[in-house]
């Protein structure tokens, strides 16, 4: 997932997660911390695939 904060600008690969966020984005009672909160993990569980990718050599 990449973001680009100041310009409003997210890009997501992956679509499950995609799907998730404009669902979210789309409730009433739209909770942003916890969407914050989601994004970071779902950030930091790229970052963890991405280190075992290299780590695999893939």
């Amino acid at each position: 997932m990449a973001t680009l904060l100041e310009e409003g600008i997210c890009i997501i690969k992956d679509k499950e997660v995609a799907e998730k966020l404009l669902n979210d984005l789309k409730s009433k009672h739209t909770d942003w911390r916890e969407i914050k909160k989601r994004a970071e993990r779902f950030r930091k569980k790229l970052e963890e695939g991405e280190r075992w990718l290299e780590k695999m050599e893939l």
